[in-house]
This record gives C-alpha cells, structure tokens and sequence, in this order.
C-alpha cells in the first residue's frame, strides 16, 4: 500500500505518520522526496528546500532583489516537477508513507493508494506550537496561518483541487479530538484491512 497524509501545521501529522511507519513497517517519506529530487535533477537540497510546499505569489513585482516573475515561476515549477518525479520514483518500491507535497493527487491513478488528511482546531495547533517550538501565542499563530496558506495555494496550484477538502481524501482524522496513538491504530487498521492482511 502506499499512503498519502496531508496535515494542517501543529496537527500533529508528521508523528501521526511517523507511528504509522513504525506500526506497519513502512518507510515515512517526507524530507526523503527532497533528498531523492535533489540526487535525481540539477538542483542542490537548499534550493529544493526553500521552495518545498510553497507557491510564488503572481503578484510580487521584479526587483533588483528577485529574480522576477517569470523566472520565479518557471523555477519553482521545475522544482515542482522534480519533487513529483521523485515521488513517483520512490512509490515504485511500495509500502510507503509520504507526507503532504501533493503525493495524494501525484500518486491519484494508483489502485493501492490510501489518501488521509490530519486536521485540528486552531486552538490545539496553536498551543502544540508554543510548545514545541517555544513561541509566543501570536507567533504560533502568525506561524501556522502562513504555513497552511503556502500548502493551500501549492496544494491548489498543483493539483486544481482544494486543499483538505474531504472528497479528495479517504480518511479525514481530527488529532486533537482522537489523538496521535488512536490515530495510528485507526489508520494502521483499515490499512491493514485494504490489503488483506
């Protein structure tokens, strides 16, 4: 199987991913894609890393100090691209978790997909935040109001589809409501039930 989690930032999805690999034996891909783009195209990690989940805004002008529109664009397209490349790469060897980057729509025509989206209240995210990161209230939340909004708009850019938007998912988790452990042995389990084990 391989399975796709998308996550709101502080709604705990990376170690709800990171439990489910180590319940099923599977291989947790995130910072992986990035590290297989970089080996597999031109670009360095630093240059992927920057772009990585983000969209440029087609309303920032050319300046002395950006390299323009056009060439900002064309850039994070291929990066784009190349982390896809890489994504359908790493899929071949099955098993796998990738977390967000849009493996659930690179990924769409697989039979043996399973598509979730890890989601919490505002509130929830905002204190995981202050204390993992030791942030102020407002810095948590100026944080995950910028993070979701380059997702959003990458996800959106990307696939023409809205991100966290139920029907584009198999499985939708509220982590604060069921927590990361329940989380894991929910997913783990109809996993497990998909592929007949």
């Amino acid at each position: 199987m391989i399975i796709t989690i998308g996550r709101e930032h502080g709604s705990n999805g990376h170690l709800i991913a990171s439990g489910l690999a180590e319940e099923l034996g599977y291989r947790c891909l995130s910072k992986e894609i990035v590290d297989k783009a970089a080996e597999d195209s031109s670009f360095n990690k630093a240059i992927l890393a920057s772009y990585d989940e983000k969209r440029i805004s087609p309303y920032i002008a050319t300046s002395p100090h950006y390299m323009g529109m056009g060439e900002g664009f064309r850039l994070s397209t291929q990066i784009a691209a190349a982390q896809f490349d890489a994504i359908r790469s790493l899929a071949e060897a099955g098993n796998c978790i990738f977390v967000g980057r849009c493996a659930d729509y690179v990924l769409r025509n697989r039979k043996d997909l399973f598509r979730v989206f890890i989601s919490a209240p505002v509130e929830f995210r905002v204190r995981t935040m202050m204390d993992r990161k030791g942030l102020s209230e407002e810095q948590a939340k100026k944080l995950i109001r910028q993070v979701d909004k380059d997702r959003s708009s990458y996800y959106k850019y990307y696939t023409d589809q809205i991100w966290g938007e139920i029907e584009n998912y198999d499985l939708c988790i509220n982590s604060a409501r069921v927590g990361v452990d329940a989380a894991v042995k929910a997913i783990a389990g109809v996993v497990r039930g998909l592929s007949g084990e």
